[in-house]
């Protein structure tokens, strides 16, 4: 029996033609007859299911129509689908080439890839046409806008979005996502059942058009179920430890030698998971503290986000600048401290406001007192908000700017409660600790956690511990360091030397870097009305070193 030649030793023959195989693929479809002679086919597209196409119109028009900024929506979309902050919303998704390019642009704005923070039509227009005119686009802009006028249209022609609840949407899109991916499946299934074939792999199809379907309505769209072997362990471990030394990333210091002891020298960016916990009474400093940690990290180079239930706007951002300030200063200078910022001071005029103007200029392009380049620096005020309410903020954050590598929490205890909970506040304050650790492990973050302490702390004779946290002990199980801050008093007639706090080291899961010594209490002296550490007893074991500049030994 000869062999059927291949199209390319067919071609390899000038004029040589098999007519036999010309024949069968005709047959198979894979070419056409017409009067021009022969022709490819193109695959048969199977259409997308009633309803579906609307639904994604549906949800992407919610998300550009209006003046307004809509990435907080387009964030909620993807929190309802389950994607972390590294992944972008697959094109998969989407039934139309139109559609599914302006989906990929408006994920692709929403985590900070485009020029332009504000996410609406208006925006991401002007997006495109900006980097079409520079030469950066790459695409079909014709497409996009065809794509972009029939989704306002659609929106604004009385359909059932913007009107719509959004989260609503995004349960019928994800019901409807999920039909048109588990039914075609199903049919085609039904369809072999006559054919000879083994039933072990019939159920394994069937079982994978089960689960791709449950993912999207479960909100665990591509996160796959992965599970670690001896192998992988000892590939990783091996990669890390042959790890030159100049190669390995090094801790990011908080700028607080009594914080770094604890914590193995600071922050690692891009692998944290840990969350370190703050506490104070109320007046003591503890929120002082904190904006002087978030400042260290962010000057050396750690990207920050700073969020309060207590402080507004205003006042974060006056207290973040203010420790700029003086950091930048090198020495003490009364100017410019937190009430001078917020307006509520003395007038910054003259000489002084040309410094201060200088000083924000440099602070607000990321540069750093001595010229290197900072980390980000953001904030921003949520009164009362709920756990979830600050998780989806912070995975939203995460998504648009990867690099985030710290939160600090202010505080604990001024969140909103959890609906569901009724009078159990410690049920719910036990969530609300069990939340913001696997926010710190699903973003990969350390989160600083500021926290209130109870009653029982107050005139304690040995100082605060652990057990005076209040409400819960679930936020010191999770914890991988607890500060407890105090102000030392000789006696009670004696008033408390000014800005001296004493750090309890409550918990040290990893232990010290104390060279032997025992750091159970340090003390600190700040200059609160900058939010800056002048002093801290800890120094002394770093001595020699330039890693905290202004600051002294105790």
């Amino acid at each position: 029996m000869t062999a059927t030649p291949s199209t390319a030793q067919v071609s390899a023959i000038p004029g040589g033609f098999d007519p036999a195989l010309l024949q069968s693929l005709i047959e198979q479809g894979v070419f056409l007859e017409t009067a021009v002679g022969l022709v490819a086919t193109e695959a048969p597209v199977t259409p997308p299911p009633e309803g579906l196409v609307e639904h994604e119109k549906n949800l992407v028009a919610a998300v550009l129509i209006g003046p307004g900024d809509q990435r907080e929506r387009w964030g909620q979309f993807r929190r309802a689908i389950g994607l972390r902050f590294d992944e972008c919303v697959p094109g998969s998704l989407w039934s139309e080439p139109g559609l599914r390019a302006l989906a990929l642009e408006i994920d692709a704005l929403f985590r900070g890839q485009r020029d332009l923070a504000v996410l609406n039509a208006s925006a991401l227009r002007e997006d495109l046409h900006q980097r079409a005119a520079d030469g950066r686009f790459r695409g079909s802009l014709q497409q996009l806008e065809t794509a972009l006028s029939e989704v306002i249209a659609w929106g604004e022609g009385g359909q059932s979005h913007p009107e719509q609840e959004f989260s609503l949407a995004c349960q019928l899109f994800q019901s409807a996502k999920a039909r048109g991916l588990f039914y075609p499946g199903l049919r085609q299934l039904l369809a072999r059942e006559q054919v000879d074939s083994g039933i072990d792999g019939e159920l394994e199809r069937c079982r994978g058009l089960l689960n791709e379907a449950t993912a999207i309505t479960s909100g665990r769209f591509r996160q796959n179920l992965q599970i670690c072997s001896a192998a992988d362990a000892a590939r990783e471990c091996i990669a890390l430890a042959s790890l030159p030394a100049e190669q390995r990333p090094r801790p990011v210091s908080t700028g607080i030698p009594s914080l770094d002891i604890d914590m193995r020298g600071g922050i690692l960016p891009g692998t944290g998971d840990s969350t370190w916990v703050l506490a104070a009474r109320s007046g003591i400093g503890k929120t002082t503290v904190a904006i002087a940690a978030a400042m260290g990290l962010a000057i050396n180079g750690a990207s920050v986000l700073v969020l309060s239930c207590e402080l507004s706007r205003r006042a974060i951002g006056a207290r973040l600048l203010s420790s700029y300030c003086r950091r930048a200063a090198g020495q003490f200078n009364a100017r410019y401290g937190a009430n001078d910022l917020e307006g509520r001071g003395a007038v910054i005029e003259g000489r002084d406001l040309d410094a201060l103007q200088t000083l924000s200029a440099q602070f607000s392009e990321g540069l750093a007192p001595n010229g290197d380049r900072m980390g980000r620096v953001l904030y921003q005020s949520q009164f009362a908000a709920t756990v979830e309410q600050l998780a989806a903020l912070v995975e939203d954050c995460k998504s648009a700017h990867p690099e985030l590598a710290a939160v600090v929490l202010d505080h604990f205890h001024a969140m909103g409660p959890t609906p569901g909970y009724g009078s159990n506040t410690t049920a719910e304050l036990a969530a609300r600790a069990t939340a913001i650790k696997a926010l710190a492990g699903r973003c990969e973050l350390d989160v600083l956690v500021v926290a209130q302490l109870n009653r029982g702390a107050y005139g304690n004779t040995t100082g605060p511990d652990v057990s005076h946290l209040a409400g819960t002990s679930e936020l010191e199980r999770y914890a991988s360091a607890v500060w407890l801050i105090d102000r030392p008093k000789l006696d009670e007639f004696t008033p408390a030397r000014p800005g001296v706090l004493e750090v309890h080291h409550g918990k040290c899961r990893h232990g010290q870097m104390a060279g032997g010594l025992d750091l159970s209490k340090t003390t600190i002296r700040l200059d609160r009305s900058h939010c800056y550490l002048e002093a801290d007893e800890a120094r002394k074991l770093f001595s020699g070193g330039d890693l905290y500049p202004g600051v002294e030994c105790l």
